[in-house]
């Protein structure tokens, strides 16, 4: 488990919060979850209509953000860092599911998709946001990443592996990120109630599949900031409170002398 950064929790009032994937979901939930704490809240997606309404609603901005453009957030960047107060908070939250399930089925435009914007726009969303971050005086970065992170998806294998692959650049990035005093975690939550499930809620409830709402994904992301760890993927199911999820231990030095 990793080391407290700031064991007395953070506070979003007054934070300026940038939020990618905000037009609707779990990125509009969180953009007016933070709003409500206080935050000035930067919407960003491609979905330019929706996304203006929920930043009109919450008192924030709106900028279009192509994730998966590494210029596009260059752009971004440079324009924050001549904003007062800069950034304090990042929200990659950007994705989407493509339900291929056959290998032979995901095509060339499938594959670059699905790791342009669920993949690329964490690695480019990351490498534009801690210089502000760090600017600021430290900071915080979430990932929404996925269940799917954990486990396999057969119904979906672009979606599966773009989410393995987050967190574990999440883990990997974390540590050399705390020493900047920038906290780096992930939110992995189950079957959410988002444009993904194409209106068939009903019917995987009557399955027995347990469905959460955007909300509860919010409410887990402002406690996640507040919980002062750094390097977490926290798991997330509905009606029970965000906790880090345990990953096996990797054999060491003693497994490969063995081999």
């Amino acid at each position: 488990m990793s080391d407290p950064i700031d064991p007395d929790g953070f506070d979003l009032t007054g934070r300026v919060a940038l939020v990618t994937g905000a037009a609707s979901g779990i990125g509009a939930a969180c953009a007016r979850r933070y709003a409500e704490a206080g935050a000035h809240v930067i919407c960003t997606d491609v979905a330019d209509d929706a996304g203006r309404q929920v930043a009109d609603d919450i008192g924030g901005r709106y900028r279009h953000l192509d994730v998966a453009d590494s210029s596009a957030w260059a752009t971004l960047a440079d324009e924050l860092a001549d904003d007062p107060g800069h950034l304090h908070v990042a929200h990659l939250n950007a994705g989407i599911m493509l339900g291929v399930g056959d290998i032979t089925e995901l095509t060339d435009d499938h594959y670059h998709r699905i790791i342009g914007i669920n993949q690329h726009g964490v690695v480019f969303g990351l490498r534009a946001v801690v210089p502000l971050l760090e600017a600021s005086g430290g900071g915080h970065a979430l990932v929404t990443a996925s269940m799917a992170s954990f486990s396999p998806l057969p119904v979906d294998l672009g979606y599966s592996m773009s989410k393995h692959a987050v967190t574990g650049l999440v883990r990997s990035a974390a540590p050399g990120l705390a020493d900047r005093g920038i906290r780096l975690n992930a939110v992995c939550p189950a079957t959410v109630d988002t444009g993904f499930l194409g209106g068939n809620r009903a019917r995987l409830e009557a399955a027995g599949m347990i469905i959460m709402d955007a909300e509860e994904v919010a409410d887990a992301a402002v406690e996640i900031f507040r919980s002062g760890l750094s390097g977490e993927c926290f798991a997330l199911f509905a009606g029970r409170p965000a906790e880090p999820f345990r990953f096996a231990t990797v054999p060491g030095a003693d497994y490969r002398s063995r081999r």
